[in-house]
């Protein structure tokens, strides 16, 4: 069941779930069907610079995770990423039934990506696989103070001085962040607009509950991976650790000077390798 929602003068579109709790999403264009996730306290926001470019030649999906943007924000879930993986299958049914897809997971959206593939019963259903800023396990040693803060309670992740400080540059190049105000900023209130505990609930099941470093070898579809050279969120070389397990898999580092924000700090370079990796899978 998927409908049209009344939200103030504004019409948005749920898909509905089996639980009751629906799930936000755009949808535009037609063609064979490509799918974005976004990460880590984020939004179908992040994927700005794609819905347009990508929906003159295919019918592009965005969705918010549950709890994340416009989608239902139930206070006692556990927002484990294998629910993402499960909430996106039936969601999916709904809105293209059996057709085949291609999926676009960018951090948190990449590691719900890969406990989509690494599923055989959802395996099946892809077409192809695009893996941006991610990784089979969440490692970061920089951040594992915050990460144990966040376990204990101690820490308030959406508080605009932490996001400005910690989650700003963590996720954009220095460079970058100087020369692009506005974006900044547009970025930073789209964090501000989570809920403590969705934010805290899923950095944990991030780092505490997420691997799939021993089922990579099991993806059979077509793969793309890509990272920015000086991600310091995800390391590259977690890409590139993956580009050798994965069969087949393409790697593309895009630099110099590139973070985590790939489709934001290179999306010239970003649009284009996803583009002709998509038009080889038609």
């Amino acid at each position: 069941m998927f409908r049209t929602v009344e939200v103030g003068s504004e019409k948005v579109p749920y898909v509905g779930l089996k639980s009751g709790e629906k799930l936000w999403y755009e949808e535009r264009g037609r063609g064979m069907p490509v799918v974005f996730l976004h990460g880590w306290t984020g939004s179908s926001w992040d994927f700005s610079n794609q819905i347009e470019y990508f929906s003159k030649a295919y019918r592009v999906f965005v969705l918010d995770h549950k709890g994340h943007g416009k989608s239902d924000r139930p206070q006692d879930a556990s927002y484990a990423l294998s629910e993402f993986a499960e909430e996106l299958d039936e969601a999916l049914d709904r809105l293209i039934g059996d057709e085949k897809f291609v999926l676009v997971g960018h951090s948190m959206g990449g590691f719900v990506s890969l406990i989509y593939a690494t599923n055989p019963n959802f395996q099946k259903r892809l077409k192809g696989l695009i893996l941006m800023s991610t990784g089979p396990k969440f490692r970061n040693p920089s951040l594992d103070q915050f990460a144990d803060m966040i376990r204990k309670g101690e820490m308030t992740i959406v508080d605009r001085t932490l996001v400005d400080s910690i989650v700003v540059p963590t996720c954009f190049n220095g460079k970058y962040i100087e020369t692009h105000e506005q974006l900044i900023k547009e970025f930073a209130e789209e964090r501000m607009k989570n809920s403590e505990y969705v934010a805290s609930r899923t950095a944990v099941e991030c780092a505490d509950h997420y691997n799939v470093e021993d089922k990579l070898g099991t993806i059979n579809v077509p793969t793309l991976i890509l990272t920015g050279d000086e991600d310091v969120f995800v390391s590259p070389e977690e890409s590139k650790q993956m580009h050798k397990k994965i069969k087949g898999s393409e790697l593309k580092i895009f630099s110099p000077k590139i973070g985590h924000m790939i489709q934001f700090e290179a999306t010239e370079d970003c649009n284009k390798a996803v583009d002709e990796f998509l038009k080889k899978l038609q």
